[in-house]
């Protein structure tokens, strides 16, 4: 086993560890003790502590008292995680696609009745819009419609400024165009029927059910500073979460 020949992070560490989990064919089932990690890899007990912690959160293994680092390789196997993967592109990525997004749509709109989605407490007049249509292999397989309240924004955006094709650019944006630092999100999963314009893009039939999501941005400040709506292709993509037993 090759040893790590540079003092890694934590999540470098982990990714390591994931590797000989996929490889490895560990007795009951079990990773060897940390003293035996840390000399495996190079790296310190500490470094190698912090890794498993991460990988124990994630469900990928359990740390148990007096037992050791037990695997789960049935975590492993499961793909899209929307519970620890944020950005679509590489969730459509893990999914085993060629992932891509374009923009097709920015710009101020003065309705948002069209959406489905409510936002409490803002009745603002005018909203800035960015529409992106996420590809998987080629084929539309998210629809994510990001919408900020005017009364949120500092300064007005300039669609040719904004990359806004990530999550990471998402809040970049947010960071530059409202001045506020991103806190938290609250996540709702509603029931939904596929409209005209999905049925279009993602050529699916009208009225067939789907799942949207819907997604609330809040500042340091508890403002709501943006709200998305998105609609995931039903037979494309495959959500799963992974839920941590605690006893």
């Amino acid at each position: 086993m090759s040893r790590i020949k540079y003092s890694p992070l934590y999540l470098e560490a982990k990714t390591e560890l994931i590797k000989m989990i996929k490889k490895g064919d560990f007795k009951n089932n079990k990773l060897p003790p940390e003293d035996k990690l840390s000399e495996m890899l190079g790296i310190s007990r500490s470094t190698i502590r912090e890794a498993l912690i991460t990988l124990d959160r994630e469900g990928v293994i359990t740390k148990k008292q007096g037992i050791g680092n037990l695997i789960h390789n049935s975590v492993l196997k499961s793909k899209m995680r929307i519970d620890i993967i944020q950005d679509f592109l590489k969730l459509l990525g893990n999914g085993g696609y060629k992932a891509s997004v374009k923009r097709i749509n920015s710009g101020w709109i003065n309705d948002i009745s069209q959406f489905e989605i409510k936002i409490q407490s803002v009745q603002d007049k005018k909203y800035f819009l960015n529409e992106f249509l996420y590809l998987a292999d080629n084929q539309p397989a998210i629809l994510a419609t990001n919408i900020i309240p005017e009364s949120s924004l500092n300064m007005s955006p300039q669609n040719e400024g904004i990359p806004f094709n990530s999550f990471k650019g998402f809040f970049n944006l947010l960071s530059k165009y409202t001045n506020e630092e991103v806190s938290h999100s609250i996540t709702r999963f509603i029931p939904s029927k596929v409209d005209m314009e999905i049925s279009k893009i993602f050529k699916i039939k009208v009225n067939e059910p789907i799942i949207k999501r819907e997604e609330f941005y809040y500042g340091i400040f508890d403002k709501l500073i943006c709200c998305s709506e998105i609609v995931f292709h039903p037979r494309l993509v495959d959500l799963t979460i992974v839920r941590k037993i605690d006893k």
